[in-house]
């Protein structure tokens, strides 16, 4: 648990400068993502034992690298047909080495992770002056109902809700997840519009309780999603890089499924209205 802490502690400060870095580079989120996108990538084909084989992962990488800065439609569907066509060229070419259950991998597994980076950057695009407000909400919800999650497990869990996925996970760990997550949207929220945002702009707090609500129902899905990939893989963990955490896609899978959410319920359903 210090080890969590800890982490927590460096890497929130380190993302709010990231933030705040924002405004007088606006490129600083993309790369972010991108590098994200990349690493979650890497952790990726290294569970399925495909990092070393070039055919394949060069691509790959080279995807997640691209997506978080195809934010016009056309260039993402480009980019996204573009690596359909060649996986399926190379699965043809190589058969029986390459098998259709590694395409499918590949473009479920890397697929989502990065359309969950890019569409932090299409959150960001919603609004240019409050555009930190999506950001900041996306990784609330994810990471408070995450976390909230985990202590409720901790301190009450009981009955476990998906043993042969996630041991650990508990029923009362999800149900407290669900409950601090929205907690802390509507806090955010809050936050953000008698503190920050003042008379420059109204957050519509009933829209990003709902958001908080589902979007931390989601971040459970996430977790048993890429939960669910590592047992197909038979690891334990994505990698180290972030200590008591594992890899990047043991912090960021909740964030994956939220993100993409996230951005497409402010589109139809606007959570700032401008004073």
């Amino acid at each position: 648990m210090k080890t969590r802490i800890l982490s927590a502690v460096i890497g929130v400060p380190a993302l709010l400068a990231i933030l705040y870095c924002y405004r007088f580079f606006p490129w600083c989120v993309n790369i972010l993502c991108s590098l994200v996108s990349f690493a979650c990538c890497v952790e990726l084909l290294n569970a399925k034992k495909f990092f070393r084989d070039f055919l394949i992962s060069v691509p790959c990488m080279l995807f997640a690298l691209a997506m978080p800065f195809a934010t016009d439609i056309s260039v993402l569907i480009t980019v996204v047909i573009v690596l359909m066509i060649y996986l399926f060229v190379v699965l043809i070419l190589k058969y029986p080495r390459y098998q259709f259950d590694d395409v499918a991998y590949l473009l479920t597994a890397i697929g989502l992770s990065s359309f969950g980076m890019s569409s932090i950057v299409l959150a960001l695009l919603l609004d240019d002056t409050h555009s930190c407000f999506y950001i900041i909400l996306c990784l609330a919800i994810a990471w408070i109902a995450d976390g909230g999650a985990y202590f409720v497990g901790r301190s009450l869990g009981k009955k476990k809700l998906c043993p042969d996925i996630s041991p650990k996970k508990t029923v009362e760990g999800a149900v407290g997840g669900v409950i601090i997550g929205t907690l802390g949207a509507l806090g955010t929220g809050l936050v953000f519009q008698y503190l920050l945002f003042g008379e420059t702009a109204k957050v519509n707090l009933i829209a990003v309780t709902l958001v908080g609500f589902v979007g931390s129902l989601l971040s459970i899905v996430g977790d048993l999603t890429f939960s669910l990939i590592k047992r197909s893989c038979k690891v334990k963990d994505y990698g180290h890089v972030i200590p008591g955490h594992g890899g990047l896609l043991d912090r960021c899978d909740s964030l994956i499924m939220v993100a993409p959410f996230l951005y497409l319920f402010a589109v139809y359903f606007p959570l700032l209205h401008a004073v």
